[in-house]
C-alpha cells in the first residue's frame, strides 16, 4: 500500500513519484512488422502552443477547487522489484484517475488496452474510462498513454519506427485523440491522424519527466471534461431565480389583487411582496411598481435623524431567518506569515470592552440608540443608509458607550427601471435585492472574519431589528466607527511615500484574507476602502461593506474569489476616484496567491499568478 500526503490540489500535484527499478529490454517478442505506415507524421511547429495551453487550463481548473484538501501518493514508496505494468498504472496513472474522484466525486478507472499480434512484457498502453460524468458526455475520447522502453526518437529528431509502429497498432483498436508516449525520460504527445492525414506530434521538455507524465495525463483528461467550464454560481442566499417553491406560491395567483391603497398603506419592504407570483403576473408587478413610485415620492430615504432614539430587538435577524452555514472557516494557519504580523500590528481594542457592552448588548433582549449624525446616505441604488450613534440603554438600563457605526437596510429605495411593456415581468424584477439578503451575507461575513475583526475590519456587534421613531422596522447591525480617510480625499493624497506603501500593502493583505476565509466580494468600489492610522502609527486599510459578498454553502458548487483583482481595481482609481500614486500601487501591491486564476493588467503591468508547472514545456526544435 502506498504512503499517502494530504494537501491543495497544486501543492500536491507536483510531488515526484518514487523512481522506477531499471527494466531491460526484451530481446524477443517484439517484431512489430514493417507494414507501410497509415499516415505521415508531422512536429508541431514553433507557433502552436496547444501544449503550454492545456497545461495553464489545467492549473486554473486546479486553482477553482484549491480549498479542496485531496490525498496524493507520496515519494517514498518501494518500487524495487515493481513490474513495468503496475509500475505505469500504479504508481503514474492510478492517482490521476483518483484525483478526478476527489475532485468531482465521480469514478475514472485506468484501462490497460491490449493487442493481438504484439506481445511484449516491456510495452504497454493504458487510456481512461469515464462514468456518466456530470452528465456531460466527453466531446472526445479519453487521452491514451502509451509506455515503452528504447528511444522515442532517432538521431534525425523523428519518431523511431517502433514508436511508430505502436501508434499504428494502438490506433486501430482504440481511435485515440492523443497519445502520450514516454520511456519514463523522454515525452511527446501524438494527435490522431488529421484531416491532411497526419499525426502531429509535439515533443516535451521537462526535468521532472515523472510528475510532468501525470500532469500531462490529468491535464488533457480535464481537457476531455471541459470541467473548468461547468460553473454552478453558489447559492449562498436560497434564492431560486426562477422563484419555484416547492410548497406553492403564499398568494393564489388566481386571486384579486389588493387595491393600491391597501398595497401603499400597509407594505413597508420587498419581502411583503410574493415575487414567485410577481415574475409570472404583469399586473402584480406593475403594481409593484407604482408602490416604489408612491413610496419614492411620500416617504424620505434618511429615517433617522440626529437626536432620535432607536429600539432594537437584539439579534432580530437571527431570530427571523435562518442563519447561512458557509462550508469553510477562517483558519489564520492557512495565512503567510508576513499577513499575520500584518494583523497584530494594526490589532485595535474593542471599544465596546468598556464594562463589557459587546457581550451584554448582544445576549440583551433588546437595547437603544441614539443617533448622533449621518454618515452616508448611500447611492441611488444602494439600499443602506449609515450613522453616527452610541448605545443609549440595554435591556432599559442607561450605559455610556463609544460612538459606534449603524448600517440600517432599507430596499425600498433600490432604483429599478421601469418596465419595459414588452419585456415578461421576470426581466422587470431582474437585479432586485431584499433588504434581508444582504445583511444576512453581511452578518455571515464578519462572523467568519471574527478572529480579524479589530483589525483591517471593524469590530462587529450584530443585526438587529430595528424601530424607528416613525414606527417603521428596519434590519440593521452596528459596528465599530472608524474616523478613517476615504481613498478620494486630500487627506490621502497627502500621505507621505511610505504611509501610502504601507496602505497599499495593507489592502493587500485585507484582499488574502477574504480569499482565504472564502468571501467573494462582488462589489468592490473605492468607498469600501478607509486609509485609517493604528495609535501605533501604522497607516492600514479597513474594509468595510459586506453585503454582496458570498461564501460557499454548497460545495459541490463552484464559488470563486476574486478580491486581488477587485481590491487592485478599487485602489487604481477604475472603480472611482482615489488619491493613490499609481506607481505606488504597482511597485508595492504584491502578486497573486498560487490559487488565484484572474489575470489582472493595470496601466500595462501584469498581475497574475506563478506558474506552478513551469518544468513543463514544448520542446523547441533546433
Amino acid at each position: 500500500m502506498q504512503s499517502v500526503i494530504s494537501g491543495r490540489p497544486l501543492d500536491v500535484v507536483v510531488v515526484s513519484p518514487p523512481p522506477p527499478p531499471a527494466w531491460s529490454e526484451p530481446t524477443t517478442g517484439n517484431d512489430l512488422g514493417t507494414s507501410p505506415l497509415s499516415c505521415s507524421y508531422h512536429r508541431a511547429d514553433s507557433t502552436e502552443r496547444n501544449l503550454i495551453w492545456l497545461i495553464r487550463y489545467f492549473a486554473s481548473s486546479l486553482r477553482y477547487a484549491h480549498r479542496k484538501t485531496i490525498t496524493w501518493p507520496s515519494s517514498t514508496v518501494n518500487t524495487e522489484r515493481m513490474e513495468a505494468a503496475r509500475y505505469i498504472r500504479e504508481i503514474l496513472l492510478q492517482p490521476v484517475a483518483d484525483l478526478f474522484y476527489q475532485l468531482y466525486s465521480k469514478k475514472v478507472q485506468v484501462t490497460h488496452l491490449h493487442w493481438e499480434g504484439y506481445n511484449s512484457d516491456q510495452t504497454y498502453a493504458f487510456t481512461f474510462e469515464v462514468e456518466d460524468f456530470l452528465q456531460i458526455k466527453p466531446i472526445r475520447p479519453p487521452p491514451c498513454v502509451v509506455f515503452t522502453l528504447g528511444d522515442l526518437f532517432g538521431d534525425d529528431g523523428r519518431p523511431s519506427p517502433k514508436v511508430m509502429a505502436i501508434l499504428e497498432r494502438l490506433y486501430r483498436i482504440k481511435p485515440f485523440q492523443l497519445a502520450i508516449t514516454t520511456n519514463l525520460q523522454d515525452i511527446a504527445v501524438f494527435s490522431r491522424p488529421n484531416k491532411a492525414n497526419e499525426r502531429i506530434y509535439q515533443r516535451v521538455s521537462t526535468s521532472r519527466p515523472l510528475p510532468a507524465i501525470r500532469i500531462l495525463a490529468a491535464a488533457y483528461m480535464m481537457y476531455t471534461l471541459r470541467l473548468t467550464f461547468i460553473r454552478n454560481m453558489p447559492d449562498d442566499s436560497e434564492f431560486d431565480e426562477d422563484h419555484i417553491l416547492p410548497e406553492g406560491p403564499p398568494v393564489n395567483p388566481q386571486g384579486d389583487i389588493p387595491n393600491d391603497h391597501i398595497i401603499f398603506d400597509t407594505y413597508i419592504r420587498h419581502s411583503d411582496f410574493d415575487f414567485a407570483t410577481l415574475v409570472r403576473d404583469r399586473e402584480r408587478a406593475l403594481q409593484f411598481f407604482r408602490w416604489k413610485d408612491h413610496v419614492r415620492k411620500k416617504q424620505e430615504k434618511q429615517v433617522a435623524n440626529p437626536g432620535n432614539l432607536l429600539h432594537a430587538r437584539s439579534n432580530g435577524l437571527v431570530q427571523a431567518m435562518p442563519q447561512l452555514k458557509p462550508c469553510y472557516t477562517l483558519n489564520l494557519s492557512d495565512l503567510p506569515s508576513e499577513t499575520v504580523a500584518h494583523l497584530q500590528s494594526v490589532q485595535r481594542p474593542c471599544p465596546l470592552s468598556i464594562a463589557n457592552l459587546r457581550e451584554k448588548s448582544l445576549q440583551s433582549s433588546n437595547f437603544t440608540l441614539k443617533i448622533l449624525s449621518v454618515v452616508a446616505k448611500g447611492s441611488d441604488r444602494g439600499i443602506c443608509t449609515v450613522y453616527q450613534c452610541r448605545l443609549a440603554s440595554i435591556d432599559g438600563i442607561e450605559v455610556d458607550s463609544p460612538i459606534l457605526c449603524l448600517k440600517l437596510f432599507d430596499d425600498r429605495f433600490q432604483f429599478l427601471e421601469l418596465p419595459d411593456e414588452e419585456e415578461e415581468p421576470a426581466r422587470w424584477l431582474r437585479g432586485l435585492v431584499q433588504a434581508e439578503w444582504h445583511i444576512r451575507q453581511e452578518d455571515t461575513a464578519y462572523k467568519t472574519l471574527n478572529m480579524v475583526q479589530g483589525s483591517v475590519f471593524p469590530w462587529y456587534y450584530g443585526a438587529h431589528l430595528f424601530t424607528l421613531p416613525n414606527g417603521l422596522t428596519l434590519y440593521g447591525m452596528l459596528l465599530e466607527y472608524i474616523p478613517g480617510l476615504p481613498l478620494d480625499s486630500d487627506g490621502v493624497r497627502a500621505l507621505s511615500t511610505e504611509r501610502q506603501i504601507q496602505f497599499i500593502q495593507s489592502c493587500r493583505h485585507g484582499a488574502r484574507i477574504l480569499d482565504v476565509a472564502d468571501i467573494a466580494q462582488h462589489d468592490w468600489h473605492s468607498d469600501q476602502i478607509l486609509v485609517h492610522t493604528s495609535p501605533n502609527e501604522l497607516t492600514h486599510a479597513v474594509l468595510l461593506d459586506l453585503a454582496s459578498t458570498s461564501q460557499t454553502i454548497n460545495p459541490n458548487k463552484l464559488h470563486a474569489c476574486h478580491n486581488f483583482n477587485g481590491c487592485l481595481m478599487a485602489l487604481s482609481g477604475s472603480l472611482g476616484p482615489v488619491g493613490i500614486k499609481a506607481d505606488l500601487l504597482l511597485e508595492n501591491y504584491g502578486t497573486p496567491d498560487p490559487w488565484d486564476s484572474v489575470i489582472s493588467i493595470v496601466k500595462g503591468k501584469v498581475f497574475a499568478a506563478s506558474d506552478p508547472f513551469t518544468f513543463i514545456q514544448p520542446l523547441e526544435q533546433d
